[in-house]
């Protein structure tokens, strides 16, 4: 309790050195609204109830909060930011914390599964490259036997690829789907439907013929 009455008496003070330093009746009454609840760090810890929350945007402001800020390091002898939550309590700012951290943790979660799916289609998308370099350097490529001796050297890109990637019937969506625009690229330029090769290289692959 005397860790939040402190707070609340830097936060006092420092508003009215504010109020010294800008004439803006809006901001003066957000000032009185918030409550200083803790220095956690290098931020001090002002809270607002939930009806005077909106209030807080009058502090938040481009134009006020380096002032408010100045004010309040000046008070504390130290540099410190404005954290502003809803709620006026130590209580309040510890649930306050752990629903930051587990919105850390999603985000984490997802940059780490964006850059997987990058890495993915990356590595998907060099093997389609290397078919489309490959038949581009072919002799004679329009004839239908270079295109169909063509399909076995592209099925046996592929199938390094898919062995290099774990690869299975079981993979997720996004490989599944890099997968598919692989057979879509070979069947671009061989002029064989995708389907029929991905048939035809699945068939080979289980029959062992593509090592």
């Amino acid at each position: 309790m005397q860790q939040k009455l402190n707070a609340h008496q830097i936060w006092l003070e420092a508003a009215e050195r504010v109020k010294d330093r800008v004439i803006a009746p809006t901001l003066y009454r957000a000032l009185e609204l918030g409550v200083g609840i803790t220095i956690d760090g290098d931020y001090f810890v002002l809270g607002f109830s939930s009806a005077d929350l909106p209030m807080a945007g009058h502090i938040r402001s481009a134009q006020h909060l380096p002032t408010v800020e100045q004010c309040l390091s000046e008070v504390i002898g130290r540099k410190v930011r404005l954290r502003i939550i809803e709620g006026t309590t130590l209580e309040a700012y510890e649930e306050w914390k752990k629903i930051q951290s587990l919105a850390e943790q999603r985000r984490a979660a997802m940059s780490t599964l964006r850059e997987r799916e990058r890495q993915i289609e990356e590595a998907w998308d060099d093997v389609a490259e290397k078919i489309s370099r490959g038949y581009a350097a072919l002799p004679l490529r329009q004839l239908a036997q270079s295109k169909g001796l063509y399909i076995l050297e592209a099925f046996k890109i592929i199938n390094e690829a898919v062995n290099r990637l774990n690869y299975t019937h079981e993979a997720d969506e996004m490989h599944k789907r890099a997968l598919s625009r692989v057979f879509e690229r070979l069947a671009t330029v061989v002029e064989v439907p995708s389907a029929i090769l991905a048939y035809e290289f699945f068939k080979l692959r289980s029959e062992g013929k593509l090592e």
